[in-house]
C-alpha cells in the first residue's frame, strides 16, 4: 500500500530543515578549531617541534614580559639594541673583537668577558661559534651593544652544557661589538 503524499512531504521537509540547520552551524564556524594550523594531538605537535622548534609557553611569556620590545628574526633569535653603532657591518669571515656576558633566563650567570676584562675574538660566520652569535653579530655595527635572547636551538642545543647550562636553555647575552677586520 503506497504512503500518503502528505506523510512523504513532511519527511522531506524534516530532512531539509535538518540539512539547512547543519549548513548554517557549519558556516557560522561554531565548531571551528581555535588554531587550525596546530595539530590536534600531542604526538603530531612533538613531531612538528623537531622541524620548527619553539620556546615553551612559560619561557615565551617570561621573555615577552622581560623584553617586550625585542625584535624577532626568522630563526627565532630575539634582540634588543641597547646602543647604536656606526659604520659598516662585518662580513662573514671577519675577525671580531667583542665583549659579552651570558646568563640563563632566570638570571644565573654563565660566563663574561667583562669580568675578566679581556675581550673575545672569533671569526664570524665560520660555524665555530653559536648560531645566535653568527646571526646577531653579522647585523651589528662597530660600537653597537645588544641583548641577544638565544633560544636553545641557536645556543647550546637540546643537551646544553651541564652542569652550568641545562638542556634546552634559553641564554641571554649582553654583547658589544668592539672592532672587526678581515
Amino acid at each position: 500500500m503506497p504512503k500518503p503524499p502528505v506523510r512523504s512531504f513532511f519527511i522531506l521537509l524534516l530532512l531539509g530543515t535538518m540539512l539547512l540547520t547543519l549548513a548554517l552551524v557549519v558556516r557560522s564556524g561554531m565548531w571551528a578549531r581555535k588554531n587550525p594550523g596546530e595539530p590536534i594531538n600531542s604526538a603530531m605537535r612533538l613531531a612538528m617541534a623537531k622541524d620548527q622548534p619553539e620556546l615553551t609557553t612559560d619561557e615565551s611569556l617570561l621573555v615577552e614580559q622581560i623584553y617586550p620590545t625585542a625584535a624577532v628574526t626568522k630563526s627565532g633569535l630575539r634582540f634588543v639594541v641597547r646602543a647604536h653603532g656606526a659604520g659598516p657591518k662585518p662580513d662573514p669571515g671577519d675577525l671580531l673583537t667583542v665583549h659579552f656576558a651570558g646568563r640563563l633566563l632566570d638570571g644565573t650567570p654563565i660566563d663574561s668577558s667583562y669580568q675578566t676584562g679581556v675581550p673575545v675574538q672569533f671569526r664570524v660566520g665560520s660555524g665555530d661559534i653559536l648560531p645566535a652569535w653568527n646571526e646577531g653579530f653579522l647585523d651589528m655595527r662597530k660600537g653597537e651593544k645588544r641583548t641577544l635572547i638565544a633560544p636553545y636551538w641557536l645556543a647550546y642545543g637540546l643537551k646544553g652544557r651541564p652542569p652550568a647550562i641545562p638542556p634546552e636553555a634559553v641564554i641571554i647575552f649582553e654583547v658589544e661589538l668592539l672592532d672587526f677586520h678581515p
